[in-house]
């Protein structure tokens, strides 16, 4: 586990030691595009098609290129501004990060802090297969932890392969974009540039984007996310217009989940999708008369669930079970009966980002999601993580009697307070004061094998 320090040459990237300039490339290969959703295909015309077609045409990348499939983003890079980017030097680093040497190299290249730091582009290499991933990130520190911690659904390609085959399958190379000469901006411009090279082909997508800096934004798409109802600038604004209520829309927000049998409620816009010459008053309409009929059934609130049963649990030990439960009600009955407590919207939000709750995994039953659905589903999660860039200022955590998650070898427990969990670690004859606790739960490394988190 160390840095590499030798000098390295491929088809793409020459590096120095350390460091390298990344050379102008030209695609020269025969490239079949591939896509794991391949029975949902992007729109002619659309960006992703636009890429599809510049990666097929063994064109080498430009600023023209660049700009054409921005348009829409207001995104766009000059021919010098490429050039400059293009030599940004990278740092490649065999993984996992171990050593006090490397931790120091990645506090370097990526800041000491997840709420505060620099802002670049990275790239996954798949040692056996030479595939490779790229990103960016206006705070890399924040963005490693995510990849580092493990902590993410299994949506995609590059995230199912990276928990099956771990971080020592991989090799990363971190790019730092000096934040006096460049912008965030300007990381998903070299980004676009990489993806745009057919050897990336981990990214199920081909398009960055940009995300929205204003409020939170809903878009309302049809259940093959190929035709755009209507873009709410604020769920308030939803409310008001299309009769949605609040919670009802946080309910089915990037759910994945259909909002009256006919919808999706997500927040980014996904740019293969084509705006409806329908009028509001006519969205109104069929949006109201689904809800009667839905009133009428009597099934408003019974959206059935799956509860699957993990390796560890030690409340049941039929693992592998999947029990099937007709509502997120009787789910979080079934669980209390067993001494577990939940709330109805934590449940919901664990649903969200496939989180387990005591080696419990709560799903939506596919019985609710329309024929097909799977393929539609990857496009979904591949834009939520770029509709979750980190662009928001995180705000500091009120650490007044704040829940504290613990994670540990075979042990994951919640406690009300610090304090309550430093009682805990005293009964175990583990000494565990308030402001070493409060270091751990800030920095997020582990102490004597323990993982603190704030809920």
């Amino acid at each position: 586990m160390h840095c590499t320090i030798r000098s390295i040459f491929n088809k793409h990237y020459t590096f120095d030691k350390r460091i390298g300039s990344i050379a102008v490339i030209s695609i020269t290969r025969n490239y079949s595009a591939t896509r794991s959703f391949n029975s949902v295909r992007p729109l002619a015309n659309s960006p992703e098609s636009l890429a599809l077609d510049h990666i097929n045409s063994e064109k080498p990348t430009n600023s023209s290129i660049i700009n054409k499939i921005l348009l829409n983003q207001n995104l766009s890079v000059t021919d010098s501004k490429l050039e400059e980017l293009l030599k940004v030097k990278g740092v490649e680093l065999d993984l996992p990060i171990s050593t006090p040497e490397n931790k120091q190299l990645l506090a370097e290249l990526t800041g000491k802090s997840k709420y505060k730091g620099f802002s670049g582009v990275y790239i996954f290499i798949h040692k056996n297969t030479g595939h490779k991933y790229v990103g960016s990130s206006n705070l890399l520190r924040r963005r490693m932890d995510y990849y580092f911690k493990g902590d993410f659904p299994l949506s995609g390609k590059f995230l199912p392969l990276l928990h099956k085959e771990g971080l020592r399958a991989f090799k990363l190379i971190i790019f730092k974009l000096d934040s006096i000469i460049f912008s965030y901006k300007d990381s998903l411009i070299l980004e676009q540039y990489y993806l745009l090279n057919k050897e990336f082909n981990l990214n199920t997508l081909r398009v960055v984007n940009a995300g929205s800096s204003k409020g939170d934004p809903v878009y309302v798409y049809d259940l093959t996310c190929s035709t755009l109802y209507y873009h709410a600038s604020s769920i308030i604004e939803l409310k008001r217009i299309l009769k949605v209520h609040p919670e009802t829309c946080k309910k089915f927000l990037n759910s994945n989940l259909p909002y009256l049998n006919r919808f999706l409620l997500l927040s980014g816009l996904i740019p293969t999708a084509v705006k409806s010459n329908m009028s509001v008053l006519e969205l109104l309409e069929i949006m109201q008369k689904e809800r009667e009929t839905i009133y009428t059934l009597g099934t408003r609130r019974n959206i059935p669930v799956i509860l699957e049963i993990k390796d560890g649990n030690k409340f049941v030990n039929t693992w592998g079970q999947t029990l099937k439960f007709e509502s997120l009600t009787a789910c979080i009955s079934y669980l209390r009966d067993l001494g577990l407590i939940i709330k109805r919207e934590t449940l919901s939000k664990y649903i969200k980002i496939e989180k387990e709750f005591h080696h419990f995994l709560c799903k939506y039953s596919d019985n609710t999601k329309p024929d097909n659905f799977e393929e539609v589903g990857l496009i979904i999660d591949e834009y939520k993580k770029l509709w979750n860039h980190e662009l928001v200022i995180i705000p500091k955590v009120n650490k007044k009697n704040k829940r504290v998650l613990v994670k540990g070898p075979d042990f994951e427990k919640e406690f009300e307070t610090i304090t309550d969990t430093i009682k805990y670690f005293e009964s175990i004859d583990i000494k565990l004061d308030r402001k070493y606790l409060n270091i751990k739960l800030k920095s997020g490394e582990a102490y004597k094998g323990y993982y603190f988190y704030f809920k």
